[in-house]
């Protein structure tokens, strides 16, 4: 009886002060909750890198930056040191030691990361789409779950590549792509990706092209001239006739890439050895001092990263248990300042009856209450980790 007593006065004294209370009770929430947030949302962070760099054993690339290697090839948010083509990919697979799914970057279609690969990294990374098919043709593509929300795309649309580079003349022009499937979301850097084959990246770089119809162009130039036997005739294309950039549903006749596709550059590759014994030999073969790739575990490099990350966050969090502590003090002293100016009120509750016990008792319902309400607030603040440590991700990947 005495408990309800003194919790129905603190509630209605609480109730009575509600602005200052409140801020009090925001200040100490805010307090306590960011080392609980910080914790949190790095644990959170480690969990989501360490379980994107377990997607492939290993990660193939040239020789380089480390990081950009891992960002570039997982997290597709750099771009990997060049000097990767086709051919180099035999290295790691001969005697069947692995399996390599390549890699092109660097293009963008609507300010969004376009990853050129096979189809082999929907097989190991056990994707199945949510709608429509995987991408065949060169032009079609497929798109992670938050790209197609943000850019309100649904299957059978199209849009346009970004153009990366002005002083590129072959490679400016933009490619048409066309959406023929969406994936599931993952909660990894896919949900945020365009993917489309080989063909289609190398196209968008200017490596390969089809040309308009020669026959019907009306372009000057276009066509400088025409044979003609007794069963056909062949219309002869100039050097004007357009490059045609719009995508086709089948691979028109004269698409043509210029060169040898095993000289076709990659930004990295993720590496599937056959066993333990076959991941040795291969790191083995890549450790010289002159070797121009790099065979790297990004399990190991994720470690590296997350111990460093983690040794600032130790810093940080004892400052925060530092600051929180001297904001609960501050909240005390407020707290306690407010208990001497109502010194009449609690004067006034002994003069009508009340024992010092039960004044006591109020005061310290209030103050509880007070704390209660601060610790809630701290644990909202806190519960915003899982949806904060996606940013922390991709602060840290860059992506």
């Amino acid at each position: 009886m005495i408990l309800r007593h003194a919790l129905f006065l603190a509630l209605h004294s609480l109730r009575h002060s509600w602005k200052r209370n409140a801020l009090l009770a925001c200040v100490l929430g805010v307090s306590l909750g960011l080392p609980l947030l910080l914790n949190s949302m790095l644990a959170r962070a480690s969990i989501d890198m360490r379980a994107r760099t377990s997607i492939a054993p290993l990660l193939l690339g040239a020789k380089g930056s480390e990081s950009d290697l891992v960002f570039g090839a997982m997290f597709f948010a750099s771009t990997p040191p060049q000097g990767l083509v086709m051919r180099d990919l035999a290295r790691v697979e001969v005697d069947n030691l692995a399996t390599a799914i390549p890699l092109v970057l660097g293009a963008t279609a609507r300010k969004t990361h376009i990853v050129g690969t096979s189809i082999d990294y929907f097989e190991q990374r056990a994707l199945v789409l949510r709608e429509g098919v995987l991408f065949a043709l060169i032009g079609e593509c497929v798109l992670g779950a938050d790209v197609a929300a943000t850019l309100e795309l649904q299957l059978g649309a199209t849009f346009f590549t970004d153009p990366a580079d002005l002083a590129n003349l072959a490679g400016v022009f933009p490619l048409e792509l066309r959406v023929c499937g969406i994936l599931p979301r993952t909660n990894s850097p896919d949900d945020n990706a365009i993917f489309t084959d080989l063909r289609t990246m190398w196209s968008i770089r200017g490596l390969g092209h089809r040309h308009e119809d020669p026959a019907t162009s009306t372009t000057a130039g276009a066509v400088i001239g025409a044979t003609k036997d007794a069963d056909t005739s062949t219309t002869i294309a100039g050097e004007a006739l357009p490059i045609e950039r719009t995508q086709q549903s089948d691979l028109a006749p004269n698409f043509h890439f210029h060169g040898a596709t095993s000289d076709f550059p990659l930004d990295g590759a993720l590496v599937f050895p056959a066993d333990a014994k076959s991941r040795a030999l291969l790191i083995g073969r890549f450790n010289g001092a002159d070797e121009q790739f790099q065979l790297i575990r990004p399990d190991l490099y994720a470690d590296r990263v997350l111990n460093r990350i983690f040794g600032v966050a130790r810093v940080l969090a004892t400052i925060a248990y530092a600051t929180a502590t001297l904001v609960a003090l501050v909240v005390a002293s407020a707290f306690m300042l407010s208990m001497r100016l109502r010194a009449d009120e609690l004067a006034l509750m002994q003069r009508l009856g009340a024992s010092r016990g039960r004044v006591v008792m109020f005061v310290t319902t209030e103050a509880v209450l007070l704390v209660v309400v601060g610790c809630a607030g701290a644990a909202v603040v806190s519960m915003c980790a899982p949806l904060m440590s996606h940013w922390v991700l991709r602060l840290v990947s860059g992506s």
